[in-house]
């Protein structure tokens, strides 16, 4: 990676015998351990430290702030340096950039985390910002990660519970009042249903548990959306219009069963819902929403007679079978989405859930 004004210059950095002095004293680069000669932890390198020359640096600490000297009272300033293969920001008075750093010249942004190191493809500890390639905040990723987080935080207060309407108290009044058990979601997963390139939300009515394996209910499939707004003859770069649409939200308790199957001859997933008497399923496009593919029902005529259905039309009861069986081989596999609880850590923790193909992805779109 090349960062302008990168400090290569021997007197920059620890001779050799303070190298050789944390190395026998086995520093590990985590948090306060990094930095030369004053820890406690280690006081048998601070007589090698007396021995680097005027001409070397080394890390200061005074306070929860870290400086980087050249010699007594000679802070180095404004430069960046490379130190164990990580790149740090020095700022005025020789203090160690963390946190965002805007380049006076350019106004790029950069990113550094509390030890001071750059940034660079992957996430602030907190998990809320993503830094791509050279410490740059992926801004359009980072705007979309939060309105699913924010949806998700509005949803863990949701209830999908069925509810039916029954008499008020009061025998005089002809009001009614809703009545039935709460359900709330307990897990979630990020999943590309209408494969654009944008993991949706997918909302469980079971917790994810360790070493269980659950049926995996699904309440709801929130689909993300985005587009540049529409503004004839204009040539002004238009910020991209975000937005959710819940597709399904299906009661928890209600008279269908809904799952999220694969289909094996695409690898896309579905929305299969059942019950003792019907089976369909349903595609999510990126245009048409929730698309119905497939709807097998048996019944009763009005004689009582068995009835077979495809969609509204009447089918024997040979067909029924024969299409009953491709929809269990084709769309017979649960789809493969990790779950998260729907908590502070599981919202935390999920919201960073994604491959690096995904990340190059989201990175290409920036400029988009």
């Amino acid at each position: 990676m090349k960062i302008k004004g990168f400090m290569q210059k021997e007197t920059k950095t620890l001779s050799r015998k303070g190298k050789d002095a944390l190395s026998r004293c086995r520093f590990s680069k985590k948090g306060a351990a990094f930095l030369f000669g004053l820890s406690a932890l280690c006081l048998s390198a601070v007589p090698a430290f007396a021995e680097v020359s005027a001409s070397d640096g080394e890390w200061v600490q005074q306070g929860e702030s870290w400086y980087f000297m050249l010699g007594p009272n000679t802070p180095l300033e404004n430069e960046w340096i490379n130190y164990n293969g990580q790149s740090y920001h020095i700022g005025s008075g020789g203090l160690m950039t963390t946190g965002k750093y805007v380049d006076p010249e350019d106004k790029t942004e950069y990113f550094f985390d509390q030890d001071g190191r750059l940034l660079e493809e992957e996430f602030s500890k907190d998990g809320k910002t993503y830094i791509g390639k050279e410490g740059k905040e992926l801004v359009n990723f980072n705007k979309y990660r939060q309105m699913l987080r924010e949806e998700l935080e509005k949803d863990k207060t949701k209830d999908f519970g069925k509810k039916r309407a029954v008499d008020v108290a009061d025998p005089e009044s002809s009001e009614k009042t809703l009545t039935g058990e709460e359900v709330f979601p307990k897990s979630f997963a990020l999943i590309d249903m209408d494969q654009d390139g944008y993991k949706d939300l997918v909302l469980y009515k079971e917790a994810v548990e360790e070493g269980k394996e659950e049926p995996k209910s699904v309440l709801s499939v929130i689909l993300y959306q985005e587009k540049l707004p529409e503004q004839k003859g204009s040539s002004v770069a238009q910020n991209k219009e975000r937005s959710l649409a819940a597709l399904l939200e299906e009661e928890a308790n209600g008279a269908y069963q809904v799952e999220l199957r694969k289909n094996n001859l695409t690898g896309e997933p579905v929305v299969y819902r059942h019950n003792g008497n019907s089976d369909s399923i349903f595609r999510v496009t990126k245009n048409a929403g929730l698309e119905q593919i497939f709807s097998l029902s048996t019944g009763a005529n009005a004689y009582g007679d068995p009835e077979y259905r495809s969609f509204s039309d009447s089918i024997s009861q040979s067909l029924y079978q024969r299409e009953l069986l491709t929809l269990k081989n084709q769309y017979g596999e649960s789809y493969p989405g990790k779950r998260f609880n729907l908590d502070e850590a599981g919202i935390t923790e999920g919201l960073k859930n994604f491959t690096k193909e995904e990340l190059s992805f989201y990175s290409s779109q920036e400029g988009a």
